[in-house]
């Protein structure tokens, strides 16, 4: 656990629901600082990341003038002056006020879409990292390489994780090793399910981004300020950014239907789907939303 804790914990046991492979994984959830941790690592996890997994779709490229609105659309957006249509991580790099030429790495990247989407809008040194990539590249601006984050080098001014850190083992050397990786005064940005979630408080192990057993450590506010202060980093930041599908997908889970083969946006009808926009909102705003984003600083 990030805070050491050893009393007062609880237990609880979850199945592989998102490909409906059932099985039993434990969890401990810390009486102290409230994150989740999975008990027994499985061995071979290959078969919870089948090859039609959602992060190893094919990466979808783009050229002339598409990239010239997608750096003219950043531009906008900086200036505040376009307001609707935008891709959504626009918002999660906004705090962390990125220069087009800052040594940018996206660790846990998939097929590296995003770092690509921020190559077409004018960033100009990025790198992605995952052990479970396809094929490595290289393009002017851009690398791709498969390896983990113990296998990384070099220092960065900017490190981002986007729901890969619930990935990874021992979050302390995590945390450790991306500040190894950081230039003094760096930034790193993880965005990860939080057990802060009003949908975990009520729904427990049918809580969709539970996601045994593919998902190892899931922090809670309390538990990220404990790594922060453990492994030299100031957290500056916290933004929550959850979505109506906690209600959906968990609903989807609650009765017996696998995400797998089944489209979450099909699930209710267009004015419920509303409605559960505006719940999520609500609960952003009073950090019960599910997941979060923490802007952490290298001290």
């Amino acid at each position: 656990m990030a805070c050491g804790n050893t009393k007062d914990n609880s237990f609880y046991t979850a199945s592989e629901k998102m490909h409906g492979l059932g099985g039993k994984f434990e969890y401990m959830s810390c009486g102290a600082c409230k994150s989740l941790q999975l008990v027994h690592i499985p061995e071979d996890l290959s078969p919870y990341y089948p090859v039609d997994y959602y992060a190893f779709g094919r990466l979808v490229y783009s050229s002339g003038l598409k990239n010239l609105f997608k750096r003219w659309r950043k531009k906008l957006f900086d200036l505040q002056l376009w307001k609707f249509g935008y891709p959504e991580y626009l918002d999660w790099i906004a705090p962390l006020n990125l220069h087009e030429n800052d040594r940018i790495a996206d660790i846990g990247c998939g097929n590296g879409q995003l770092v690509y989407e921020l190559k077409c809008s004018g960033f100009k040194n990025l790198l992605g990292f995952d052990p479970y990539l396809p094929e490595e590249m290289t393009m002017e601006g851009l690398e791709l390489q498969k390896r983990n984050v113990f296998g990384i080098s070099g220092l960065y001014d900017v490190i981002m994780l986007h729901h890969s850190f619930e990935h990874m083992e021992n979050p302390i050397e995590v945390m450790d090793k991306l500040n190894s990786l950081l230039k003094k005064g760096g930034k790193l940005l993880i965005r990860v399910p939080v057990t802060d979630a009003e949908v975990w408080e009520q729904e427990k192990t049918d809580w969709f981004q539970l996601d045994a057993p593919r998902h190892f450590f899931i922090p809670s506010k309390k538990s990220m300020k404990i790594l922060a202060e453990k492994c030299g980093f100031k957290l500056e930041q916290i933004i929550f950014d959850s979505n109506e599908f906690q209600f959906i997908i968990t609903d989807m889970y609650k009765k017996g239907k696998t995400l797998t083969g089944n489209n979450p946006e099909n699930w209710v009808d267009r004015k419920t789907r509303k409605s559960l926009q505006q719940k999520a909102k609500i609960l952003n705003q009073s950090h019960k939303g599910d997941q979060a984003c923490f802007y952490f600083e290298k001290a």
